[in-house]
């Protein structure tokens, strides 16, 4: 995609709070757009005046689960459309078959969620134990995962980019490690879908799952859960709700039919026979009116792609400043999404301090949180960087 020399000045034009602040707080929540705030506008104004959009809601659903299928690799059949990580990842989890004298390996690194599931599913006996690969320099690396997946683990569960580190792992790796076990390779990509490059064919995923609200830039109550083709005929759903069957309202709506001509068979259940068979409820419709909208603007401007040329280059010249100047970042070279992460022994001054100059920046245990994207700019660097030396020490 080739953009014209003003592409940074027309994003960050579609993005009012720049007007007012330095952020870099994308981890923690996606600034709001005019292109999300003009489509809810839209979509609560017809609602006003004509009763609930229910059939355009249904419709963006399907385009937002299209837009975030094609930015990621996946097939539109393999892509479902969840109020976000936690439901995707337990829906997901409550379809598969385990053996329960199998254990589930984890990074450290990754977000609580998916973590305290596989323990309370050991709790409840439906796995052997929960795993713990312990990092090293903000990574746990190959060799970590290597001491502990063998013939026994059913899953490996590893968040592409750390929240608490910004490390981005190497999931192709991981993948052949686990499939050489006989395990599933999981991954939360929530701090890598939409500002890193991200296929998941070619990362040999099983499942990945991701959240509206923060790199994908929509409102919260969202997400998607990608299942690999492969993998979805093998899913038998514990649970399930009116959404997830072979007849629902959306399948009856990619048909052209009436959604309620007729009742809905209530004598059996016939899943649904895609990763829709995990979309068990009536979605948030204002959580996708939203990723529809902020999914066409990171399509358009491709956001991902821009990582090598633009995104990437920014983080890495953060990270060498940091370094110059004889700070300790965590995130490690060369291993980078999105993130960085840097210590420091009084981070919640820092960060009030850097509040009153008006930087975003995310405060963590003994460290401070920056956030790039795709709609950051070197000036943003140049005033963190100039805080922190007048911040001194």
């Amino acid at each position: 995609m080739c953009l014209s020399s003003s592409w940074l000045t027309e994003v960050r034009s579609r993005i009012p709070i720049f007007s007012r602040k330095i952020y870099l707080d994308t981890a923690g929540a996606g600034p709001l757009t005019l292109d999300v705030k003009e489509a809810v506008e839209g979509f609560l104004d017809l609602w006003n005046r004509e009763g609930e959009p229910w059939g355009e809601a249904l419709e963006d659903i399907v385009e937002a689960r299209r837009l975030f299928a094609s930015m990621v690799g996946a097939k539109l059949e393999e892509v479902a459309a969840v109020p976000g990580v936690s439901y995707g990842l337990n829906a997901f989890l409550s379809s598969l078959k385990l053996p329960r004298e199998s254990n589930v390996v984890v990074s450290e690194t990754n977000f609580p969620t998916g973590v305290y599931t596989f323990h309370a599913m050991a709790r409840r006996g439906l796995i052997r134990e929960v795993r713990i690969a312990r990092a090293t320099d903000g990574c746990v690396g190959l060799d970590g995962f290597e001491r502990l997946v063998d013939d026994n683990t059913s899953i490996v569960y590893v968040d592409m980019v750390s929240w608490i580190t910004g490390c981005r792992e190497n999931l192709r790796a991981l993948a052949e490690l686990a499939h050489s076990h006989g395990a599933l390779m999981v991954s939360d990509v929530f701090h890598a879908a939409g500002v890193h490059p991200l296929d998941v064919k070619k990362l040999g995923l099983d499942a990945a799952f991701t959240g509206s609200y923060k790199w994908l830039l929509g409102l919260h109550g969202g997400g998607f859960a990608y299942v690999s083709q492969e993998l979805l005929p093998s899913l038998d759903p514990m649970f399930s709700g009116w959404m997830a069957i072979d007849d629902s309202v959306m399948e009856r709506l990619a048909r052209g039919e009436p959604l309620f001509s007729r009742p809905f068979d209530l004598s059996e259940f016939r899943r649904a026979r895609d990763a829709k068979v995990l979309e068990w409820g009536t979605w948030p419709a204002i959580a996708f009116v939203s990723l529809k909208a902020s999914l066409k603007l990171l399509t358009v401007y491709d956001a991902p792609g821009l990582y090598n040329s633009h995104t990437g280059r920014l983080v890495q010249r953060l990270i060498d400043s940091l370094a110059s100047m004889g700070v300790e970042t965590v995130t490690p070279r060369g291993m980078t999404a999105g993130i960085v992460v840097f210590r420091h022994r009084e981070p919640e001054r820092l960060g009030r301090f850097l509040e009153s100059r008006g930087i975003v920046a995310s405060v963590r245990p003994g460290s401070i949180r920056v956030s790039i994207h795709f709609y950051n700019s070197s000036e943003d660097l140049d005033a963190l960087l100039e805080a922190l030396e007048e911040f001194g020490g």
